[in-house]
């Protein structure tokens, strides 16, 4: 999993960047001290699977560098990292194209898991700057295990339960295989279960409907 990780204080790139490892045995972190750097490690590092920018780093001029960003990598999550919590610029980063807007004073497990929920498809904003956020139509009712799965982890379950591997998975949904492994781990978690086949196996029992992918 290739990250693209921007932001101009050495101190936070070096924190960050050694959390971002515990996302995935196979992250590689690209890092960058100004918008201009990341556009040019851009340029010569693998698709990234994630882009994570500091809102307020050299060159970035707030929100015309994640529209740059977003027409450069269309479907590629975005997270804002900002030392400014501001609701407004919550709100105003997601209508920008950003996937999420993580506060530098959220902690490293909570972080982890916003980064984890961005990959897995869905959108984050801390609960004190959401009101007014738009929000995010729900893939099934109720506050059940199926009900917490984002839409693209319901993709890769249903494949999952059809009996595709991995790398037909990831043909099948257009997705990179490793990124269908971090989805993997989002519906592990959220039904409470250790491997593929106990994953199909609450799917069944929990009355899980396979959508259609495609």
């Amino acid at each position: 999993m290739h990250i693209l990780f921007a932001d101009d204080h050495r101190l936070i790139r070096e924190a960050v960047g050694g959390l971002l490892r515990d996302l995935d045995d196979t992250v590689t972190v690209h890092e960058a001290d100004s918008f201009p750097d990341a556009l040019d490690r851009l340029a010569r590092m693998p698709q990234p699977d994630l882009v994570i920018l500091d809102l307020l780093m050299p060159g970035m001029n707030r929100f015309i560098g994640l529209e740059v960003m977003r027409a450069r990598c269309p479907a590629v999550p975005i997270v804002i990292l900002t030392g400014v919590v501001d609701a407004a610029d919550a709100q105003a980063a997601l209508r920008h194209g950003a996937n999420g807007f993580i506060p530098k004073t959220l902690g490293a497990e909570a972080m982890l898991g916003a980064l984890r929920s961005v990959l897995a498809g869905g959108r984050f904003l801390p609960a004190d700057l959401a009101a007014g956020a738009p929000s995010p139509t729900p893939c099934a009712s109720g506050d059940t295990a199926l009900g917490r799965l984002t839409q693209r982890e319901r993709d890769v379950l249903s494949l999952l339960t059809a009996g595709h591997p991995n790398k037909e998975i990831a043909r099948l949904l257009g997705l990179r295989e490793i990124t269908v492994k971090v989805h993997l781990k989002g519906v592990y978690r959220k039904l409470s279960v250790a491997n593929r086949t106990q994953a199909v196996r609450a799917a069944i029992e929990l009355g899980f409907t396979p959508d259609d992918p495609s």
